[in-house]
């Protein structure tokens, strides 16, 4: 037997079918004046890009050139060779191990220099703390000489007398911070030392060495950055499209994401001399907002530069445009069941997709192809499709309610 949801679909196509052929062969009937629409859809609230295409090559994102600079002791040997990764503070190469030793006895002599001043400020500062106390007992009933002894009696308070002494204390104290500091640049010279094999030249930035002069002509060594880049050419009617900061969208086949990006810079220049015979072509670069491990340097990538981009914009299908001459309309499917007629408004149209900037709200109803309407105003039928009738709806509502709205649906005009 049939159980009760098998029975109610089979009696709403029933009576679909029975009042359809009831209306078709009845004369002067409405469904004569309706438009049968086959298919419609609904507007949609879409992001819309407008872009055009070019192609680029993947760079590192900077290079960081080493230079040698010749020194008596001269140079001993490299430390890494091309295609070592490096990172911020990794030894390149060394000078010779005499070289080493007079920059490692200077850095000393230096220090101990230093520390020297240092400890003779420090005794004066104590100096002054004493004179400091004395100022104060004597209570500004007499003066107190450089040599600790006491002079003739001041008219300057002790107040006065103590600010003074406290102002070259600070002085002090501040001459002995800003020669510690130098110190310290000193021992982390002579910290980075090798012992016995001369002081060594490190990396300034992270990245893979790409290239090595072993015969010591500048510079010698060419570090690129981990960071990559794109790196493409425009054509000169592709100019007056672009410009920097635009949004740029990066693909390649070594992966299946989109990397977002931005243009960065724009040469003003072609990238090979200006000649009659040919067209210029100028260089470009994008920095990326996000990075792919499978984003190789030297990879070629499709680039997709934005050239305008609306966002929640009110779109429609191309298709369900009617053009007349300049002006463009939709049929809108309205709430009391007729074809209403809109001028619209179009903004940019692409892939099929059209963006309404008036006409249509979002999640209004259009016929989806013009042709078949016969008359704005009118009323319109559609074929019942029960594939999009869920059986949510049949569990939620009793058996006489179904049938009741079913009677109603097919039989108002």
């Amino acid at each position: 037997m049939l159980n009760k949801k098998t029975a109610i679909m089979l009696a709403a196509g029933v009576l679909f079918v029975s009042c359809n052929m009831y209306l078709a062969l009845k004369s002067n009937d409405k469904v004569h004046r309706s438009s049968y629409l086959a298919s419609w859809e609904k507007v949609k609230s879409e992001q819309m890009k407008s872009t055009f295409a070019s192609e680029g090559v993947v760079t590192p994102f900077e290079e960081h050139h080493v230079y040698y600079s010749e020194k008596p002791g001269g140079f001993k040997e490299f430390l890494v060779k091309k295609g070592d990764k490096v990172d911020e503070g990794t030894p390149l190469y060394q000078y010779a191990s005499d070289e080493g030793d007079a920059e490692r006895l200077k850095a000393e002599n230096e220090k101990s220099k230093l520390e020297r001043e240092v400890a003779l400020i420090e005794e004066q500062i104590q100096q002054l703390n004493y004179l400091k106390s004395v100022s104060t007992q004597s209570g500004g009933s007499t003066a107190v000489t450089g040599d600790g002894t006491t002079g003739m009696p001041s008219s300057n308070s002790s107040e006065v007398v103590s600010a003074s002494i406290e102002k070259e204390i600070y002085d002090k104290e501040t001459d002995k911070a800003r020669i510690q500091e130098e110190i310290q640049k000193y021992a982390e010279v002579l910290e980075d030392s090798t012992s016995g094999d001369g002081l060594g030249i490190n990396s300034e930035v992270a990245g893979v060495v790409k290239d090595v002069n072993y015969d010591l002509k500048n510079p010698i060594m060419t570090i690129i950055s981990d960071k990559p880049k794109v790196e493409g050419t425009f054509a000169e009617s592709e100019l007056q499209k672009v410009e920097e900061g635009m949004e740029v969208i990066v693909t390649s086949p070594l992966f299946k994401e989109k990397l977002p990006g931005t243009l960065t810079k724009i040469s003003s220049y072609p990238e090979s001399n200006p000649s009659v015979k040919k067209k210029s072509r100028f260089p470009y670069e994008i920095e990326l907002s996000e990075e792919n491990e499978k984003l190789v340097k030297g990879a070629h990538v499709g680039v997709a530069v934005v050239t305008e981009k609306v966002l929640d914009a009110a779109t429609l299908s191309a298709e369900a445009v009617e053009k007349k001459g300049k002006k463009s309309y939709a049929y809108v499917l309205n709430e009391t069941g007729r074809i209403e007629k809109r001028k619209l408004k179009l903004g940019l149209e692409l892939n099929g997709r059209a963006e309404a900037e008036r006409g249509v709200k979002k999640k209004e109803y259009v016929a989806k192809n013009p042709d078949n309407i016969k008359k704005a105003g009118d009323t319109f039928f559609t074929p019942f499709k029960a594939k999009k009738v869920e059986k949510k709806a049949f569990k939620e509502e009793r058996k006489k309610s179904i049938i009741k709205y079913i009677l109603v649906g097919f039989s108002k005009r």
